[in-house]
């Protein structure tokens, strides 16, 4: 209540509230406080790798290389909704490649500089089952670069009506290739525990024939070629290896 412009606390006692002092035990609390919230600030993951312009990113693949060149038609399953492709990934590069013998091989490499926990990497095995087809066959598949670099693959096998599509892919969680979807958390989970944020790429091949074999040693002899020739940014960029 306000008697002439004068607060009165109204506690039943008329007195006015005693000020506060600083004690021996607030600053041993704030002290604490502080400890903690730089803890916390040092705990919380860094950004690793920088971002890349759609330019910087699209000059890393290479469009002609061996006996393989581009096309202009490309058959290419995408990630269901356009949004959810916008959210997962920075960049969606989708080529086709033909050779001089008239086999054709269809490309996608999409990445994003930083995988969390509601942005990651689509699996391609979701995306086929999303745009209807079906899964028949799914195993890990490695392949061997050299002598001491593989890479940690999988191919998958998918058919919808006529359509048998064979499927090689690779997803790369900083420097890990974990080749299941739990396998692809745990390499986040231990990035972050490490520190910083790890960039993803998924990187996809596909080859439209009823021969699994035949179909998965033709993407294998492809991507051993463009990585034979491309320089050292596109090599750690896509196997995480230097």
């Amino acid at each position: 209540m306000s008697i002439e412009g004068k607060i009165i606390p109204n506690d039943g006692e008329g007195e006015t509230p005693a000020s506060p002092r600083l004690t021996r035990r607030h600053i041993v609390m704030g002290g604490a406080l502080l400890a903690v919230s730089g803890l916390a600030l040092a705990r919380t993951p860094k950004q690793r790798y920088p971002g890349l312009s759609d330019k910087q990113y699209e000059a890393l693949f290479p469009r002609q290389f061996g006996s393989w060149r581009t096309a202009t038609v490309s058959e290419l399953v995408m990630p269901p909704e356009s949004d959810l492709a916008n959210k997962l990934y920075q960049h969606i590069l989708t080529r086709t490649y033909l050779n001089d013998r008239g086999q054709s091989v269809m490309f996608l490499a999409a990445y994003n500089n930083v995988q969390l926990n509601n942005v990651q990497l689509h699996r391609p095995e979701i995306c086929y089952y999303a745009s209807g087809f079906s899964i028949d066959e799914s195993r890990p598949y490695d392949i061997a670069l050299a002598p001491n670099e593989t890479v940690y693959a999988r191919a998958v096998k998918a058919s919808m009506g006529s359509r048998v599509e064979n499927i090689l892919y690779w997803t790369r969680i900083g420097e890990e290739m974990p080749q299941s979807w739990s396998g692809q958390r745990l390499s986040m989970t231990k990035a972050n525990l490490e520190g910083y944020l790890a960039d993803g790429l998924l990187l996809r091949m596909s080859v439209i024939d009823p021969d699994f074999d035949r179909a998965t040693e033709q993407m294998v002899g492809f991507i051993k070629d463009m990585i034979a020739h491309t320089g050292p940014k596109t090599h750690a960029l896509m196997t995480g290896l230097v």
